[in-house]
């Protein structure tokens, strides 16, 4: 299972160059709406290969990522069982980010090719981008109650680092903050239909994690 994950990982990390690269040599015009505004209207145009920006950005993080993880790895004084769990987490939240950028590498594109289509008020991009962080969020909120202390992921504070309960309950309560701001960002996106599903995702993340901070500290502190 985590060699297949790893290949996933990989897989999710080379994809956008790929197809954009099917899309900026085969189907894109040679000028493409570069920019949009609020509301997915063009405001400026440009060279197809443009389209390459985002996926060299994903390529390069990966690469940092996976130099990141071989740290962790030569560096980490812990159980080796526990550091192998830390790392099999982290490399699931990095798997759903890249999921997460390729459904906007994909939207980029089409919106590169049909500019047009996608200024209807009754579009589902908006609402399938919230969905897609939103989801993101639900599954990152699930998988952090399951992380053990460590120095990379997780509600790292000076009062949660100490023992496996003050974490275990820290990151309990980070986890539902986030799983809350994911069901929020789904209904903003679905409620609104335009970019300003991000001011909902936004707040709700504030509030939910603060929320999050002042009980974790309050509950261990007590105990």
């Amino acid at each position: 299972m985590k060699r297949f994950k790893q290949l996933l990982l990989i897989l999710f990390a080379v994809l956008p160059t790929v197809y954009t690269a099917v899309a900026v040599f085969f189907l894109l015009p040679d000028t493409v709406a570069a920019h949009f505004g609020p509301n997915l209207i063009p405001d400026r145009y440009g060279s197809k290969y443009e389209a390459f920006l985002l996926p060299g950005i994903i390529l390069v993080l990966f690469v940092i990522y996976f130099f990141i993880r071989k740290f962790i790895q030569r560096s980490s004084t812990d159980e080796n069982s526990r550091t192998a769990r830390n790392i099999d987490i982290l490399d699931t939240i990095v798997l759903c980010v890249l999921v997460l950028l390729n459904a906007l590498c994909v939207m980029i594109l089409i919106l590169m090719k049909h500019p047009v289509m996608m200024t209807n008020a009754e579009n589902l991009i908006f609402p399938i981008i919230a969905a897609v962080i939103g989801t993101m969020f639900i599954v990152i909120g699930n998988i952090m109650p399951k992380t053990k202390p460590n120095s990379f992921i997780g509600m790292r504070l000076s009062w949660s680092m100490d023992t496996d309960e003050h974490w275990y309950i820290a990151n309990r309560a980070g986890g539902i903050a986030l799983v809350i701001s994911g069901i929020v960002t789904i209904v903003s996106g679905l409620i609104c239909r335009n970019g300003y599903y991000i001011i909902g995702m936004i707040v709700s993340l504030l509030v939910t994690l603060t929320v999050a901070t002042v009980y974790s500290y309050v509950i261990i502190k007590k105990k």
